[in-house]
């Protein structure tokens, strides 16, 4: 699903040293999709090659603040907790979490529980990782699982929280030859180049301060506080407050 894109270096005295190592980006780095910024996918290093690492998907976790912002006053929020086997014998634990707009009883908790549970196994079982993440990260799971559910209790949203892979073995791929990897690290050194120039060719022009075409007023809390901690700036206060502080 993800190829072999460049997405991060790490320091080491020896490449034995990196094998093991997890790295960890948002999505939207991956693919493009800012829509898909709230996944940080973790990548584990299981072969290197000379100053190359490649990495298998290793999982991913919704971050905290979007999290955060899910969770309302008067809400009930379900954590679930399973392991699925997928149609390519890889394992994952995967934890939806579950939305409701009201305060619910237990042996309800427990009903939408297991509804999710047999919802869920049945859209991915038939599917290798690839396909399932596909499904994920598009957003189709969760719409299917919310409508499955609220059939059963009014279910707001339904939110893939966490997967961790549970046989990280199985999922080593055949790494690029020599001649693909060269293609890969000169293609990613002539964007480099071709945004650099870019940048050149914008120098005799007069400067605009990319904030000032910015319509903070449009954006949500959330937004707002993502591009604050950017900019190492506080994330507290109402939301005209933090539009003041971007503005300043």
């Amino acid at each position: 699903m993800f190829n072999y894109t460049i997405m991060a270096h790490t320091p080491a005295d020896n490449p034995e040293f990196v094998n093991g190592r997890v790295a960890e980006v948002p999505l939207e780095k991956l693919t493009g999709d800012y829509t898909q910024k709230n996944f940080m996918i973790k990548f584990r290093v299981n072969e290197t090659r000379g100053n190359n690492a490649f990495t298998s998907f290793d999982g991913h976790r919704l971050t905290s603040d979007y999290k955060r912002a899910l969770t309302r006053r008067r809400n009930s929020r379900i954590d679930c907790n399973f392991v699925l086997k997928l149609d390519d014998d890889v394992q994952i634990r995967i934890k939806p979490i579950i939305m409701v707009d009201k305060r619910i009883k237990k042996s309800q908790e427990k009903v939408l529980r297991a509804l999710a549970h047999e919802t869920i196994e049945k859209s991915l079982t038939k599917l290798s990782l690839s396909e399932a993440l596909k499904k994920i990260y598009s957003g189709d799971l969760s719409k299917e699982a919310a409508a499955t559910l609220k059939t059963t209790y009014p279910t707001k949203r339904v939110e893939i929280s966490k997967i961790n892979v549970m046989n990280p073995a199985s999922l080593m791929e055949v790494p690029p030859d020599e001649e693909e990897l060269e293609k890969i690290l000169t293609s990613n050194d002539e964007e480099e180049i071709e945004e650099v120039s870019v940048e050149d060719d914008k120098g005799d022009e007069s400067p605009i301060e990319s904030d000032d075409k910015i319509d903070y007023s449009s954006m949500k809390v959330a937004e707002l506080k993502e591009l604050l901690k950017e900019k190492d700036l506080p994330v507290s206060g109402t939301k005209a407050e933090l539009i003041e502080r971007l503005e300043t």
